[in-house]
């Protein structure tokens, strides 16, 4: 699984601008984030996946920290560019 996930944020990476590339990688964080949380509501939680959780927070925390007070409309713009270069 993390091959796949790592496999995924190069292809992101490289998909992007150089200028999106880290808009690429908060929306990849938020994606992993998002998938796990999911998969935890049909599991039972233990000290790793808590663990596991707590990085992934702080993956996305990172990686989305310049983009807090961006709006609206200029997100949705970044996020639409990321997703058309990663169908190319």
């Amino acid at each position: 699984m993390k091959k796949i996930l790592f496999s995924v944020a190069i292809a992101l990476l490289f998909a992007c601008d150089s200028k999106d590339a880290q808009f690429c990688s908060c929306m990849l964080a938020g994606e992993e984030l998002n998938d796990f949380s999911s998969k935890l509501f049909q599991q039972e939680m233990t000290q790793e996946k808590a663990a596991k959780l707590m990085e992934l927070k702080q993956a996305k925390k990172t990686a989305c920290a310049d983009y807090q007070t961006m709006g609206g409309q200029e997100m949705l713009k970044l996020k639409a560019d990321c997703s058309e270069k990663t169908k190319n």
